[in-house]
C-alpha cells in the first residue's frame, strides 16, 4: 500500500472571480450557480498523481485586493498556492501579481542585500569569528553554538577563569 502523504493548497485571488467555484468543481465535480462570498473554507481530497497517494486539502479563502495583509496561517504549512483571477477583470489579473508579490516576500525568496565577504570582513575587523548561517535551511545552526562553546573555553583557558565573554 502506498504512502499517503498530506499536501494543503491555497486559492487565492479577488473577490468573485471564480475560487470556490474552481474548489466545487474540482472536490464534488458540480458547478455552483449562485453566488455566496466566503470567509474560509476547507475542501479536502484524495488524489492519485502517478502511483503516489495524496491527502489534498484545499484552502478556498475570502477574496483578497492589493491591500491585504497576508497572515502568517497563509504561509506557514502551506505547501502550494493557486492564484485565480478572472479574464474579465483588469483589477483581478492586477491583485494576483500583487498577492504574488507579497508571498515571494513572505517566504523569504527576496534578494540577498549583504555578501558573505562583507560579513567575514566586518567579523574580522572585530576579530570574531564568522560563521553564515540559515535557520531556515538549517544550514550551521549546530555550528555556531558549538564554535561559541569552543570559544569561550578558548578564552577562559588562556586568560585564566576570566568572566569577560565572547562575541561571534
Amino acid at each position: 500500500m502506498p504512502l499517503v502523504r498530506h499536501r494543503k493548497v491555497l486559492i487565492l485571488g479577488y473577490r468573485a472571480v471564480g475560487k470556490t467555484s474552481l474548489a466545487h468543481q474540482f472536490v464534488e465535480g458540480k458547478f455552483v450557480e449562485c453566488y455566496e462570498p466566503t470567509v474560509e473554507s476547507t475542501y479536502n481530497k484524495m488524489v492519485v498523481v502517478g502511483k503516489d497517494e495524496f491527502q489534498l486539502q484545499l484552502v478556498d479563502t475570502a477574496g483578497q485586493d492589493e491591500y491585504t495583509i497576508l497572515p502568517h496561517s497563509f504561509v506557514i504549512g502551506i505547501h502550494g498556492y493557486v492564484l485565480v483571477y478572472s479574464v474579465t477583470s483588469l483589477r483581478s489579473f492586477q491583485v494576483v501579481k500583487t498577492l504574488h508579490n507579497k508571498l515571494y516576500e513572505s517566504r523569504g525568496k527576496t534578494r540577498r542585500e549583504v555578501k558573505t565577504d562583507e560579513g567575514e570582513k566586518l567579523a574580522e575587523s572585530w576579530g570574531a569569528i564568522f560563521l553564515e548561517s540559515s535557520a531556515k535551511e538549517n544550514q550551521v545552526t549546530q555550528g555556531i553554538f558549538t564554535k561559541i562553546i569552543e570559544e569561550i573555553d578558548r578564552v577562559d583557558n588562556s586568560y585564566g577563569r576570566s568572566t569577560g565573554c565572547c562575541l561571534m
